[in-house]
């Protein structure tokens, strides 16, 4: 008679086959520490999102290299810069990375060049503002759609010339004088870099304008005649 035997499993069954009862607990484990490393990689992604924000970007300066210079009658050039910024509201010219009235003094000395014999060519900054207007604001339904007009800023340049003999300053020979006047509009939510470069646009943009003068007031009144 053919004996048979039965092997006893030695581990007792809960719920399953004893190998995947082992192995459950560490494939849970597995999956539980992954998933912390993966929180704790977007959570920091998060955080330096947040922190670095866009690129910060710095308007270029204005050098006026770019331009021809205009030679002047006259054996000496004085540039004068009489603006005094009043350094409050209304006025915003001295909060400019470049105020208006550095540039205007840096554009005379490059642009005027003395090419004559005698006297002196005096370039007088007289006015050199920039005035901040606050917009109304529109309360319509539209206006949680659409970034609002909240500032105007208008800027003016007066320069004044003036061609005299050192020996007696006092008396003017022939002089002339150049305006200038540029406006910019400023909308809700600009960001700081935003606002640097609108005021840079609006003083490159006014010099722009007196430059022209330059060439065709001041080369016409004291322009080196060849």
């Amino acid at each position: 008679m053919m004996k048979t035997s039965t092997i006893a499993n030695s581990c007792p069954r809960a719920g399953g086959d004893p190998a995947i009862y082992k192995l459950g607990p560490r494939l849970r484990g597995g999956t539980a520490l992954l998933l912390r490393s993966l929180f704790a990689y977007l959570f920091v992604a998060l955080l330096t999102s947040c922190t670095e924000g866009p690129p910060v970007t710095t308007p270029p300066d204005l050098t006026f290299s770019n331009l021809q210079p205009i030679q002047v009658n006259a054996a000496s050039v004085d540039v004068i810069d009489n603006y005094k910024p009043p350094l409050q509201d209304p006025n915003i010219e001295h909060t400019f990375r470049l105020p208006p009235y550095v540039a205007a003094e840096r554009l005379l000395r490059h642009q005027l060049v003395a090419a004559g014999s005698e006297n002196t060519l005096r370039a007088i900054i007289d006015d050199a503002s920039v005035i901040r207007t606050e917009l109304p604001q529109d309360k319509g339904f539209m206006s949680y759609f659409e970034q609002q007009p909240t500032e105007r800023l208008q800027a003016k340049m007066l320069i004044r010339f003036e061609l005299v003999d050192p020996k007696a300053p006092d008396i003017v020979i022939a002089h002339a004088e150049i305006v200038a006047r540029r406006e910019k509009t400023l909308t809700e939510g600009m960001s700081p870099a935003e606002r640097d470069q609108a005021y840079f646009d609006l003083t490159e943009d006014t010099m722009d304008e007196v430059n022209d003068g330059l060439k065709s007031i001041v080369r016409g009144t004291f322009g080196k005649k060849f």
